[in-house]
Formats: structure tokens, C-alpha cells, sequence
């Protein structure tokens, strides 16, 4: 969705550093291997300890439970997915193509999510993984705004406002992909040409779906209630 930050200046790793980043790596793949054969409720922490060779102390140390680790490690792979190769400025990039990177960015995101739909579905039943990945969303729009401020598209918005409105819209924008049974992923990209902000640009967007008659909308020909006489049917 957006450009990583800049560089910070590089900082001492601490000696811990090295050895936490082996307990994450042991932990995913060990759920990454449960969830082959079982739904994210079935796994439980005492198990996934147990492939992933890790003290049951060491994980209670960072999560306070499955889900909690799942929303982290799942809104990570989605927050990766929707970072795109640019600067804060965009620079060197038209709006046509800054705006078809953020569109691939969000078709990855798509096919992913529907690729693990099962652990999606699950995981948006839980308290942690919305939170994240909102806040993650936020973050990503916050540097989109920098980027679109810099090309001149952006209105005379607050940008963190409009960061924060964006992130919650598209959360439950993906939510609503996971929990459906559409699996066409180029018409619910399209959607978006009619849901985002008249300012957006819309390169690189699929065209928008036409609607179906009876399907979230009255259908052809159908009269709304204010239209009827007294005493039609």
C-alpha cells in the first residue's frame, strides 16, 4: 500500500536479538506445520511448543495465547505484502505507476487471503488480529498520504485522519473477501474504483463489477416502498 520508512541510523543489536529472532522463525513454522492438519482453535500452545522446540515460559513471554501469535504472524505477511518499492516522495515514479503498485500490492493481498481463507476466517473471529492489522493498515495509508502529498493528489486533508479512516475501511474490506465465497479476485479489486475516495487515482484498478440484479440492490424494475400508491402490492 505504501513505501517503507526511511533508514533509521543502524543501532547495537543486543546479544538476545540473534536468539529471539530463532524462537519466532521456530514458533511460525511450527504453526505453519499444525495448520496443515488442523484448524487454527485444535492447536493449542503446549503443542506448537512442542514442534517448534520452544519452552512453553518463553512463549507466554511474548503472546498471551495462539491467536494472539497468529493475528501477529498473519498481519505480518499481510503488512509485507502491502509494502511497495518506493521513497516517502515517490520520487522518480508518475501517479499512473505509483498508483498500479499500490493496486498489485492489494491484488497480492487478495489472492493470499483467499488462498488461506480458513485461517483468515478464524482469525478475524478473534480479538487480536482486526486490532493489527488496522494499525498495521493505518501505518502503510500514513505513508501513502506522503507519497500522494508529494505528487499533489492529496486534498487539503489531515493526512493522519485520513490514514486512520482508510485503514479501518480497508480492514473490513478484506474481512468481508474472507468471510464471502467469491473467489474473483480482479471484480472485488474493481469494487474499490466505486468505495475509495473521489481524489484516489484509479490506474491500474480493474473495472468496476456491474451489479447483479437482486444482489445487494433492489432488483430490475423493483419499486421502493416510498414509491407504491396507497393500497398497491
Amino acid at each position: 500500500m505504501s513505501a517503507p520508512e526511511e533508514p533509521k541510523p543502524p543501532r547495537r543489536p543486543s546479544p538476545e536479538e540473534p536468539r529471539t529472532a530463532r524462537t519466532r522463525e521456530a514458533l511460525e513454522a511450527g504453526l505453519w506445520e499444525l495448520l496443515r492438519e488442523h484448524e487454527l482453535a485444535e492447536i493449542s500452545v503446549s503443542a506448537l511448543c512442542k514442534v517448534a522446540g520452544v519452552h512453553r515460559t518463553t512463549f507466554y513471554g511474548h503472546h498471551r495465547n495462539i491467536f494472539d501469535f497468529a493475528a501477529s504472524v498473519y498481519a505480518g505477511l499481510v503488512d509485507r505484502l502491502g509494502t511497495v518499492d518506493l521513497d516517502q516522495r515517490g520520487t522518480g515514479r508518475t501517479v499512473a505507476e505509483i498508483g498500479e503498485l499500490y493496486v498489485e500490492s492489494i491484488r497480492q493481498i487478495l489472492q493470499h487471503t483467499k488462498d488461506e481463507q480458513r485461517v483468515y476466517r478464524a482469525l478475524f473471529h478473534t480479538e487480536a488480529f482486526l486490532g493489527v492489522l488496522v494499525e498495521n493498515l493505518r501505518m502503510r495509508f500514513v505513508l501513502a498520504m506522503d507519497v500522494w502529498q508529494a505528487h499533489g493528489v492529496l486534498p487539503d486533508l489531515d493526512p493522519e485522519a485520513t490514514a486512520g479512516y482508510l485503514g479501518g475501511a480497508y480492514a473490513s474490506w478484506f474481512e468481508q473477501w474472507v468471510i464471502s465465497d467469491d473467489d474473483d479476485v480482479e471484480a472485488w479489486l474493481g469494487s474499490l474504483r466505486n468505495l475509495l475516495p473521489v481524489w484516489w487515482p484509479r490506474e491500474g484498478f480493474p473495472p468496476a463489477p456491474q451489479p447483479v440484479p437482486g444482489r445487494g440492490s433492489r432488483a430490475a424494475g423493483a419499486r421502493s416502498p416510498e414509491a407504491l400508491e396507497p393500497g398497491q402490492p
